[in-house]
């Protein structure tokens, strides 16, 4: 958080450390009074307690480029003055390059905070005998440049982080679930405490792995990084965005056809990657598309990755209405996709066999049937009644489990078709012209009011009266 110019007590406040707020403090009252060589001496010695308590917290905590630098200072011997300045002469090299707890920007302003030091805290022997005097808004904004760059920030982890984070993401502990992934990488010992620099470099390596590494990927490896890019678009939104637009067109452009099919899973669980993909891409991808088998949408998961992609998905639909009836129904029945409600359907109401029937209701349709509108409902039953199958026979009213499927579809529409009754009687009339009789389908509609005892009892007599059943057998 940074902080306004006049919200001094506020500063304090934020401060984490209670060693350099002690000087910072001193700082401020110095400020207050007028005292504005003091006022930039102390802010200065705040500026490098702060970086040697975060060394000390960052070695703790096994930064290894910390570790190094904590050596180095604990080498320094307190009654040895030229070793300590040494270390006050770098420190701000430390904190930039080593540490990357301040950027080279706020370097050079803490830069120019040290230089001044040097004149405010050593007579300048000129020939009037004046000193160096800083004004007050020289002393204000230098106490707020030490407080927002260093004071009030938690010790980010810098280069080294990128490794271990990447291959924390890869280990099996890693989550496939998105929310538990931002859970794990916003803790301060991953994502919490980390340079934006070392973010994006982390993004980067992960769309690498999944576009350019020539080894292949396995299904989980590929969910843990969608759940970690996805935690990474949480925390830091820019960076993310930032990643995407300049590097994943150009990761893909270079991408064998093997590994640009992984766009699919991937755009999956990162559906928002679409919009980031240059339109050279978008049209190798659509290609790559257009000449998929069943297999291979069934494993790259293409359905779920094109649901809300309108581009693939009219690319889909044609490919897929070119798929034979078995390619077709395998498909469908791998996964259940609003997407697919026409073909679902066809590929029920023209059965050619009673298997075709039975497995088509059952494994496609049945599962699509809450996304069913009254009309398609409607469509499904005149279908389904009149069906002439390969031959000019009915392969579906007379199939040996459609009982089942038709009471199951009856339940399932109920919410979903504004017209349940209409259509539901309307089928049953029909089939029942036709000679055929659902006993559960008969007690469901029963109970819901859509038929009457007598119904039934009428329905029966007409089957006893019904000439085909006299016993002449021609």
């Amino acid at each position: 958080m940074k902080l306004h110019l006049s919200n001094l007590d506020e500063i304090l406040h934020q401060v984490r450390n209670a060693h350099p707020k002690n000087y910072l403090n001193e700082a401020v009252v110095s400020y207050r009074a007028g005292a504005y060589r003091a006022a930039l001496i102390t802010t200065w010695i705040a500026v490098c307690v702060d970086i040697i308590e975060k060394i000390k917290e960052l070695a703790v905590a096994g930064e290894p480029a910390a570790a190094k630098v904590a050596e180095t200072l604990d080498k320094i011997n307190p009654k040895d003055p030229s070793s300590m300045l040494s270390f006050e002469r770098d420190i701000l090299n430390y904190a930039c390059d080593d540490l990357e707890l301040i950027s080279v920007i706020e370097k050079m302003h803490l830069d120019r905070l040290k230089e001044d030091i040097n004149i405010c805290a050593h007579p300048t022997f000129s020939d009037d005998g004046s000193q160096y005097t800083p004004n007050a808004e020289q002393a204000l904004s230098y106490i707020v440049q030490a407080a927002n760059y260093l004071l009030i920030q938690a010790p980010v982890k810098g280069k080294v982080v990128i490794e271990r984070l990447f291959d924390l993401i890869n280990e099996t502990s890693f989550p496939e679930d998105e929310e538990k992934a931002y859970v794990v990488l916003s803790s301060e010992h991953n994502l919490g405490r980390v340079k934006e620099s070392s973010v994006r470099n982390l993004a980067i390596i992960l769309i690498k792995r999944l576009f350019k590494d020539k080894e292949g990927i396995a299904q989980e490896e590929l969910a843990r990084i969608s759940a970690a890019l996805g935690a990474i678009s949480r925390l830091y939104p820019e960076k993310y965005s930032e990643v995407l637009t300049e590097k994943l067109s150009q990761m893909l452009s270079e991408a064998s056809d093997k590994q640009l099919k992984r766009i699919f899973p991937f755009l999956r669980n990162r559906k928002e990657a679409w919009s980031y993909v240059e339109k050279s891409e978008k049209i190798r991808i659509e290609s790559l598309l257009s000449g998929m088998t069943a297999e291979n949408i069934i494993f790259y998961e293409v359905i779920k990755a094109v649901e809300n992609t309108p581009e693939l998905n009219q690319v889909l639909q044609t490919t897929v209405n070119a798929f034979n009836f078995v390619d077709k129904s395998k498909l469908l029945s791998s996964i259940s996709s609003s997407l697919f409600k026409e073909q679902a359907i066809d590929l029920f109401i023209k059965s050619t066999n009673f298997d075709a029937s039975e497995h088509s209701g059952k494994n496609i349709l049945l599962p699509l049937s809450k996304h069913l509108t009254s009309d398609e409902v409607d469509e499904v039953l005149t279908g389904a009644c009149n069906n002439t199958g390969g031959f000019g026979y009915n392969q579906i009213l007379p199939a040996g489990a459609i009982d089942s499927f038709f009471v199951q579809f009856y339940e399932a529409t109920k919410a979903s078709d504004k017209h349940h009754s209409k259509n539901w009687h309307k089928f049953w009339v029909c089939a029942n012209e036709k000679g055929f009789s659902y006993t559960s389908l008969n007690e469901a509609m029963l109970k819901d009011g859509l038929l009457t005892e007598q119904d039934i009892q009428e329905e029966s007599e007409a089957d006893e009266d019904d000439p085909t059943d006299d016993g002449i057998p021609f």
